[in-house]
């Protein structure tokens, strides 16, 4: 288990989300408190889209408009977050990836929730479970899926909410097509952001080096030496996956930011998350 450090909790109070394009579901200019519990308050009606709750439906306006629309309900007004996180085997490669993902998941929820959003964490590995903020800062999270990434995230899709903003962390180091991974997870979203925490030998392996490489998803095992051709083969890979990441996700209208597992989480708040408009000081 990977619990979150300290440094989470004690930097989502001193930053505040800048970038929050989450579609507005109620009035215009409407405000509500984040303090609604599970109020059934009625607040406003919008069009019904498929997957919407057909017991919300509003039968009365339909009678009279032709109009399918359904009921809003204070609650469904706030702004809200929907939060995932690769759990698979890949994440918990090394002590400091793993550390920076669920310091970073943490982060970014907490922070959240203090701006009123109602958060909810969704842990992506063999299946995709729900995972309860207050716990996963005490019991911490298990990097153990052999899922691929691709077949992980169709179970995902059940738990995401329309017009949520969302927000990924991933290392997104498996085989997937860009353009299809981030049009799927923006889809009827308010708005994406992808982080892709790589570890220092993710971004810099180094030539020579004897390893005993494991795929992560498979269990499959190869011994190998690292020589120079090699080594950069898979640097041109990488550079073209987190060009390809961000190139999608800037025809999606999403972002994309590419973390280092060797910098600590205040660092990553000051030069690279604030300098890049992701988080401001709260």
């Amino acid at each position: 288990m990977t619990v979150p450090s300290p440094a989470a909790a004690r930097a989502s109070q001193a930053w505040k989300l800048a970038w929050t394009p989450v579609q507005p579901q109620g009035k215009a200019g409407e405000q509500l408190s984040s303090g609604t519990g599970s109020s059934l308050e009625f607040q406003d009606r919008r069009s019904y889209h498929a997957g919407d709750d057909v017991r919300h439906l509003d039968w009365r306006a339909f009678a009279r408009t032709g109009d399918l629309t359904v009921k809003l309900y204070r609650e469904e007004l706030l702004p809200r977050l929907d939060l995932l996180l690769d759990t698979s085997a890949s994440m918990g490669v090394s002590e400091e990836k793993a550390q920076l993902a669920v310091d970073l998941a943490v982060f970014l929820a907490l922070i959240a929730r203090r701006q009123g959003f109602s958060v909810r964490v969704i842990g992506v590995g063999d299946e995709a479970t729900r995972l309860d903020l207050d716990r996963m800062m005490v019991n911490g999270v298990e990097f153990d899926g052999r899922r691929p990434l691709p077949e992980s995230l169709q179970f995902a899709r059940a738990h995401l909410r329309p017009g949520t903003l969302r927000l990924m962390v991933s290392d997104f180091l498996c085989p997937y097509d860009a353009r299809e991974l981030v049009r799927g997870l923006a889809q009827r979203a308010g708005g994406l952001g992808m982080f892709q925490v790589l570890a220092q030998q993710d971004v810099a392996p180094v030539v020579g080096s004897a390893l005993r490489m494991e795929d992560a998803e498979t269990g499959g095992v190869r011994d190998m030496v690292l020589d120079a051709e090699t080594v950069d083969a898979y640097l041109g890979r990488l550079r073209r996956l987190k060009s390809g990441l961000d190139s999608e996700c800037r025809r999606a209208g999403a972002r994309f930011a590419s973390l280092e597992a060797n910098t600590d989480l205040d660092a990553i708040c000051r030069k690279n998350l604030a300098r890049t408009q992701w988080i401001e000081p709260g």
